[in-house]
């Protein structure tokens, strides 16, 4: 995960959203198994655009291509199904690939991480390891830290086998190409990164 510096929302959202969630919570209370949508589609793309520029199209948890490496999604930090209120709350949205929602599917824990946490640091909680491709909790990180790592590692399969390969494949494409590529062009930049 690195750290994802929210941009403005997009107006549409501004406008409508408070609009969208009372009509979405008044369909949950009529009928609870109501279904979450996008009441615009036009607004539904600029949300994704507007949130996939704060990542250069990476995804906000395992950092890997959306589009290319996973189908593109927006995550629902605090899921819909359980935290209505907050289905079009900006804050709440981030650009995911497919593999991490997946994996997250309806699952909440107060310890996740959010990538754009104000005093979020990726070394303040995970380090790489370069022989395995694995993420660890950072050993000289606080138990509280360590503990949110643990979580976020788990809840979004940041250590999936296929992960853990594609990572160490990454770091040897990005050290044969050394400075030539900007580390935006890469996946994985946590890991890739001094």
């Amino acid at each position: 995960m690195r750290k994802m510096i929210r941009v403005e929302q997009p107006r549409c959202l501004a406008l409508r959203g408070s609009e969208w969630t009372e009509r979405y919570n008044t369909a949950r209370r009529l009928n609870p198994a109501a279904t979450f949508r996008w009441y615009s589609r036009a607004c539904y793309a600029d949300i994704r655009t507007a949130l996939q520029a704060t990542t250069q199209h990476h995804c906000a948890f395992c950092d890997g291509f959306i589009g290319s490496e996973g189908r593109e999604t927006i995550e629902h930090f605090c899921p819909k199904s359980r935290f209505p209120e907050q289905a079009f709350a900006w804050e709440n949205l981030f650009p995911c690939c497919d593999v991490c929602q997946s994996k997250k599917l309806e699952t909440y824990h107060e310890l996740l991480i959010k990538p754009d946490e104000e005093d979020y640091q990726f070394e303040n909680y995970f380090i790489c390891n370069y022989g395995s491709g694995e993420l660890q909790p950072a050993p000289d990180a606080s138990e509280f830290h360590r503990l949110k790592a643990e979580k976020t590692i788990e809840v979004y399969g940041l250590n999936l086998p296929v992960r853990k390969k594609a990572r160490i494949r990454e770091l040897k494409k990005f050290r044969a190409v050394g400075e030539t590529m900007h580390i935006d062009e890469f996946p994985y930049r946590y890991y890739l990164a001094p």
